[in-house]
């Protein structure tokens, strides 16, 4: 099963050449996506908006709901028109 399950996602390259704010968003308890792989993504954000680490909570926890809203709208005001 391993091997069909051999998938690479190179977000970190391909966010490095991105010319849109970014936010960097992830639960530090995640189970679906490796916390050590989420912040490796930050640091080569060409523009990163802001990094933002959910400490007591796992993948899609509720308990990160308005934070990641507030978040995304501070990263839509970022934008100039």
């Amino acid at each position: 099963m391993r091997a069909l399950l051999r998938e690479e996602y190179p977000v970190a390259a391909h966010i490095a050449e991105t010319e849109v704010p970014v936010p960097v968003i992830w639960a530090k308890h995640d189970s679906v996506v490796p916390p050590h792989l989420s912040a490796e993504v930050a640091p080569p954000t060409a523009e990163l908006v802001e990094r933002r680490v959910f400490e007591g909570a796992g993948h899609n926890d509720p308990v990160m709901g308005h934070d990641v809203a507030a978040v995304v709208a501070r990263t839509s005001d970022s934008i100039e028109s």
